[in-house]
């Protein structure tokens, strides 16, 4: 009866320490990238804006959106990146050809569209860190910030030695054969997500240049890095005889990224 008793107890401890050793290292070294997953399902729609560029003949362009981290019509979880809509018109009887678009910061720095959504981030990060070293409060749209989670904290300390019972080191072994499965799990989920941002991404994006045929109307999304407090929006443009820009002042938007700045109305 004892041993009987031993082996259920044995067999209890297996699972129990299978179980512990499985949930404790798949939480610190193998989780589905939040960087990579896509808004929730409840996220609020986009918010309108449909704000007129000054004219710009042949070229009438339109501010549809501002889709920011975390805000209305955000689409990915966590976007370092601003999203501007915009809508292009060619009013012209010649074809006519946008060759760039120009962010202006506060200070007049100009950043350009991104065309890869990881580089778009990794230059977002930089600003934000640019930002703080030079005393400028920096806020994210909506939302935390964004969550890293590494491996190190996985590795164990052989400063000392213990004994252990056979089944706790059967559990172990068991622990050894279901993570690698899990692993694989979660890569084939993080590859699987990243590859539908980056589908969206494409999707979404206005890339330039691009040629707009007489009447021709395109309306498609200008990403660049969060950059705080931005001045304007410039599109440029030409044609065979002419040579355009349109330039959008961002006033109304002069409270982006600032923690509690006034912000502005936006122009009707």
């Amino acid at each position: 009866m004892k041993a009987s008793s031993y082996r259920h107890s044995g067999r209890w401890t297996a699972f129990a320490t299978t179980a512990v050793i499985v949930t404790v290292l798949s939480a610190v070294c193998g989780c589905v990238a939040t960087k990579y997953k896509l808004a929730k399902k409840d996220t609020p729609p986009v918010q309108l804006l449909n704000i007129a560029f000054p004219p710009a003949a042949p070229l009438q362009a339109t501010l549809a959106s501002l889709i920011t981290y975390g805000g209305p019509g955000s689409w990915k979880r966590e976007a370092l990146w601003d999203e501007y809509v915009v809508e292009l018109v060619n009013h012209g009887d010649r074809p006519l050809t946008v060759d760039s678009a120009t962010l202006l910061d506060s200070k007049g720095t100009p950043h350009a569209a991104g065309s890869d959504p990881w580089a778009l981030e990794k230059q977002s990060k930089k600003l934000e860190q640019e930002y703080r070293d030079r005393g400028e409060a920096f806020l994210r749209a909506a939302g935390p910030g964004v969550v890293i989670v590494g491996v190190g904290a996985a590795a164990g300390s052989a400063a000392g030695a213990v004994m252990i019972s056979p089944a706790v080191a059967g559990a172990a072994i068991a622990a050894i054969v279901v993570l690698p499965v899990y692993y694989l799990s979660v890569l084939g989920i993080n590859y699987h997500n990243k590859k539908a941002v980056t589908a969206e991404f494409e999707r979404r994006r206005l890339a330039l240049p691009l040629t707009l045929a007489p009447g021709e109307t395109r309306t498609g999304s200008l990403f660049f890095p969060m950059v705080r407090s931005p001045s304007s929006l410039a599109l440029h443009g030409a044609n065979e005889s002419v040579t355009t820009t349109a330039v959008l002042s961002l006033d109304f938007l002069n409270a982006l990224h600032v923690p509690s700045a006034p912000a502005a109305a936006a122009p009707k």
